[in-house]
């Protein structure tokens, strides 16, 4: 129904990592290119690091599409929860390679290795992208240490980025940490950036008349605190709220009012408190 009341195609703030509709910030971009530049020099290891929702998985998935594109192998593993042989596991299923269930680390290693070797071979680069790294168990970063330091022929192109919320590397050891090659910080979104993505994102949906008022922008950045996630979330609210009240544009009143009736309001008044 609000998708119609202001005349939108499509939602504009839904989650997307749709390379031709991704909002590439300068702290993105630059995210990107640093990701970039440690594949292309054969760098093994690089972080990336951001508070929850500054986009750590959007900047994964968009550098998993580009690296795909100019000829990598790409693979993309989520850590949380698991274990070394589910972790091997899912690094196979990325590689386009069977496991068996019989199969035990060693062997699933060893096939790991073996494609590693089969692209060096091939001069075709390696990436793993690793998303929660920060919580990943102990034994799986240990696996990790072991991933950055295989195969050390001059002639490999195996690059492995980790990305984790900045306070979780104290649970990493000293030995990952002296490994990284490269720190890549997403920092959260100033105005500019936000005033951008919304403008970019309506325009996307089929809104060519600005929308949202800049009083009403301002709160926006404010309530979201730069963080893109919690901006989308916000400036969807703000459509709905809106168009039940015939507002004709949103502003300030119209954020603030979508914002106090959300569950992050009531999160973010239960943490402050």
């Amino acid at each position: 129904m609000y998708l119609e009341y202001w005349q939108l195609e499509r939602s504009p703030f839904a989650a997307n990592l749709d390379p031709q509709r991704f909002y590439a910030s300068p702290t993105h971009d630059e995210a990107l290119a640093r990701i970039s530049h440690l594949v292309d020099s054969r760098r093994r290891l690089g972080v990336l690091l951001g508070e929850p929702s500054t986009g750590k998985s959007t900047v994964l998935g968009i550098a998993a599409h580009e690296l795909a594109r100019k000829g990598c192998q790409v693979v993309t593993v989520d850590a949380m929860g698991l274990g070394t042989r589910e972790f091997f596991s899912e690094i196979l299923n990325g590689l386009r390679i069977p496991s068996y269930g019989g199969d035990d680390s060693l062997r699933l290693w060893q096939r790991i290795t073996d494609r590693l070797y089969e692209n060096r071979l091939q001069q075709i680069a390696t990436v793993l992208l690793v998303d929660d790294a920060g919580q990943a168990r102990p034994d799986v970063v240990t696996q990790i240490q072991r991933l950055v330091r295989m195969d050390h022929n001059p002639r490999t192109r195996w690059t492995i980025i980790l990305a984790a919320v900045p306070g979780q590397l104290m649970s990493w050891s000293d030995v990952l940490l002296e490994m990284i090659d490269l720190r890549i910080d997403l920092a959260p979104w100033d105005y500019a950036d936000t005033e951008g993505y919304i403008h970019s994102a309506l325009i996307d949906a089929g809104r060519d008349m600005p929308m949202f008022t800049e009083d009403g922008l301002r709160t926006l950045h404010e309530l979201g605190g730069g963080i893109p996630r919690q901006l989308a979330r916000i400036a969807e609210a703000a459509l709905v709220t809106g168009a039940v009240a015939g507002s004709r544009v949103l502003e300030a009143t119209i954020v603030r009012a979508a914002y106090d009736d959300s569950c992050w309001a009531v999160a973010d008044r239960a943490e402050k408190a």
